[in-house]
């Protein structure tokens, strides 16, 4: 019977209503096409641009009560109509989006005018939704007003005049249709409550209190943002370290998108260990239970002058949450905080970071600027903070940010039951070993009967080692240890474990006597040991590992477990070599042979997020504090051969390429005028795909009486005896209007 006839009248019916309820049931489209955007008159900001799609309408706003509309100006959009998804498709995007900085040299004249604002597109929701592309700007045209790639482009008179007042955080809502004639609505409790959320997140925050992970949607903060595991695990472990936490919170606003909130706020962070200020932001989505979550934060560092006013008492905390810590011990002032950058950092107050970005043509000495004489604020290099990840526009993903502390020591999360004598020191040079250049590992590779270290695993799918810890009596766990293996056994399987760490790190040649020559990856699969690669295809694989100029192992301590008669070491691991870093679970299979001594019948690396670049950057942060500063001496100096050595050959310096093209630069400036002033503060660091991003704030004065302060950028790449800067961004601070 064919299959329509089988489905009787009724049946049918149901079947037809259940389809056309489809789109009801279905979720929110990944798209914003033909959004109407409208105002609610809470939380409203002090300036605001809105640009009208279907009108080719730009407006910008100012709240000086009442919020009204300063400048109209006709512009264009991109080719295409509709919501922005994917690279290179022509389109606007429609949301809410926040100027980021200045670019004023080096475009194209007739495609951008010689000036753009840059917009941070993508957004946390953007992502979510999966759309892809960058570089969306509001510009102006050389010529006509032609349609744009998918940028915002006014005339060249009025980004004359419209252009100064975009500075960063500047919000912009990109629309079908903006109504600029319609007042703002009243609000219908929805901003309102938002406000309140973020009121109360910052609370739990400044409690230390595990009910601020609530406030999240776990999987979509994941996809958008961060790893939220990872993100709760390193703040989990911050709460326990810290002493206290404050914030304080200038007005909170709120502007609502395309099927999403933004709330965001000036703040002021101040904690035992750090105080810092900046722009912090929090996108919000309804849920299925009708809670608003948080699926996407921002941080950008910036001067916005709380730390002046916290300083002669101006400001005021929020009511602490009326929660109990978990921090463990009540905190009589216990105030606010947020972060998705939020640093918490060393023992010593620093002076608030600014945002980063891209940078400009001119470098702060070919830059000056009338205004107040620069604050000598000292900079040395044990003051200087490693905060986290800024918000700077990618062309790539980047991994999560890391919260560091710089010359703590000890990894923050204490290493796991490790003995300090286990910590890792600061990376030194590694010893010389059969391979090319310089290793950076942390310990040689002496005799295998006594060889300190921490645990490490190998494998030929593994990555680098370096950082080695010193020798501790016994791992940091035991599991399941049988009657077949006695105290001595356990003893000497925690030693060569470490032993075999200090080679893999020392990428000596020696690693091979590890190694079960006949049995590895050969035994019984109901022993537990996982059966692959022959012994000869994975001593290639470590020996091609091991020509790398150099490697560098960052790991937690190894847990031990005895199952007769096989013995398995397991330790989270990050490896960092030139090409990058991998991070994972480092499994080895170990049996006893007829000679007593263990050796490796298996091995795996797995890779996963466990947090280990927070540890990574701690390991490395004293060597890349004194490159950093290194380097502000000789510019301060004008030593110029100092200078440069600074520098690796290939180095990028606002514009100019190369070493060769920086030295004569500087040579030429520094014979008619000298620097006299060189101040760093709010150092930030970050892994990046080629090296560390540094990023600080940069005041700058001259022997000319010239001066000027904004935020340096640094990309630095570690060479296997050094941290030398391979890029250099400056971006002006704006003027004070």
């Amino acid at each position: 019977m064919p299959a329509e006839r089988a489905i009787g009248p009724l049946a049918r019916i149901l079947l037809a209503c259940a389809l056309l309820a489809l789109p009801l049931l279905a979720p929110p489209l990944a798209r914003a096409d033909n959004w109407q955007a409208s105002l609610r008159n809470e939380g409203l900001p002090s300036r605001l641009v809105g640009v009208d799609k279907k009108r080719k309408e730009f407006h910008y706003f100012e709240k000086k009560s009442p919020f009204k509309l300063r400048y109209t100006y006709p512009c264009v959009t991109g080719q295409l109509a509709g919501d922005k998804q994917q690279t290179n498709d022509l389109r606007t995007p429609e949301g809410v989006y926040f100027v980021e900085y200045k670019i004023a040299g080096g475009l194209d004249f007739r495609e951008y005018g010689g000036i753009a604002y840059t917009l941070n597109y993508p957004n946390p929701v953007d992502r979510l939704r999966g759309k892809t592309g960058h570089g969306i700007w509001i510009h102006s045209k050389g010529f006509d007003l032609v349609p744009t790639r998918g940028c915002v482009a006014i005339g060249l008179k009025d980004i004359a005049e419209v252009g100064p007042l975009l500075t960063p955080g500047t919000p912009v809502v990109l629309a079908e249709e903006f109504d600029a004639a319609r007042p703002p609505a009243p609000d219908d409790g929805t901003a309102a409550r938002l406000r309140g959320l973020m009121r109360d997140w910052s609370r739990a925050w400044a409690s230390r209190s595990a009910a601020m992970f609530d406030f999240y949607d776990a999987p979509a903060y994941s996809r958008a943002t961060e790893d939220f595991g990872a993100f709760r695990r390193n703040k989990e472990r911050l709460f326990k370290i810290l002493g206290f936490i404050k914030i304080y919170n200038r007005e909170i606003h709120a502007l609502e998108g395309p099927g999403y909130w933004v709330t965001w706020s000036e703040q002021y962070y101040t904690a035992s260990n750090l105080s810092t200020e900046g722009i912090r932001r929090l996108y919000w989505q309804r849920g299925g239970d009708g809670r608003f979550r948080i699926v996407g934060m921002e941080w950008t560092p910036r001067d916005v002058g709380m730390r002046a006013d916290f300083q002669q008492g101006r400001l005021v905390a929020e009511a602490p949450r009326g929660v109990t810590s978990d921090a463990g011990g009540a905190d009589p002032e216990m105030p606010v905080p947020p972060r998705l950058d939020m640093p918490e950092a060393p023992d010593r107050a620093a002076v608030a970071a600014t945002a980063v970005a891209r940078p400009e043509a001119a470098g702060a000495e070919q830059a000056p600027k009338a205004g107040p004489a620069i604050a000598a604020v000292a900079a040395v290099a044990e003051r200087l903070l490693a905060i986290s990840d800024p918000l700077v526009p990618r062309r790539t993903p980047a991994a999560p940010p890391a919260e560091i502390t710089w010359g703590s020591g000890r990894s923050m999360d204490a290493r796991r039951n490790a003995p300090a004598a286990e910590d890792p020191a600061p990376a030194a040079p590694a010893p010389e070993v059969p391979a090319e250049g310089s290793g950076s590992a942390g310990a040689a590779a002496p005799e295998r009967p006594a060889m300190p270290a921490t645990p490490a695993n190998t494998a030929p799918e593994a990555t680098p080692a370096a950082d080695v810890p010193a020798a501790a009596p016994v791992p940091a766990a035991v599991a399941e240890t049988a009657a077949d293996f006695s105290a001595g056994d356990r003893a000497a399987l925690a030693r060569d474990v470490r032993a075999w760490n200090a080679a893999f790190a020392a990428r000596s040649q020696d690693i091979a006597d590890f190694y079960d020559r006949r049995e590895y990856n050969r035994l019984p699969l109901s022993l537990g040991v996982p059966r692959g690669r022959s012994y000869d295809s994975a001593m290639r694989a470590l020996e091609r590992e091991f020509r790398q100029p150099w490697l560098r192992v960052v790991q937690r301590a190894p847990v031990l477990e005895f199952h007769w008669p096989v013995a398995v070491s397991r330790c989270e691991q990050m490896v960092v070599g030139p090409e990058g870093a991998v991070q994972g679970l480092r499994t080895l299979w170990w049996r006893k042979d007829t000679d007593g001594e263990f050796r490796i019948v298996g091995s795996e690396f797995r890779p996963g997020e466990f947090g280990l670049a927070a540890d990574y950057l701690e390991t490395v942060s004293g060597e890349v504090s004194r490159a950093v500063e290194a380097w502000r001496r000789a510019w301060e100096g004008a030593r110029l051969d100092d200078y440069m050595a600074c520098y690796t050959r290939d180095a990028i310096q606002s514009g100019r390429a190369g070493n060769n093209a920086i030295r004569r630069q500087k040579e030429d400036l520094w014979q008619r005028v000298r620097p006299t002033l060189v101040n760093l503060s709010g150092l930030r660091l970050a892994m990046d795909r080629r090296g560390i991003r540094a990023d600080m704030t940069q005041a700058y004065a001259d022997s000319a009486g010239r001066s000027d302060r904004g935020v340096k950028t640094l990309l630095l790449r570690y060479d296997g005896t050094g941290w030398r800067i391979q890029r250099e961004d400056w971006v002006p601070e704006a003027p004070a209007r």
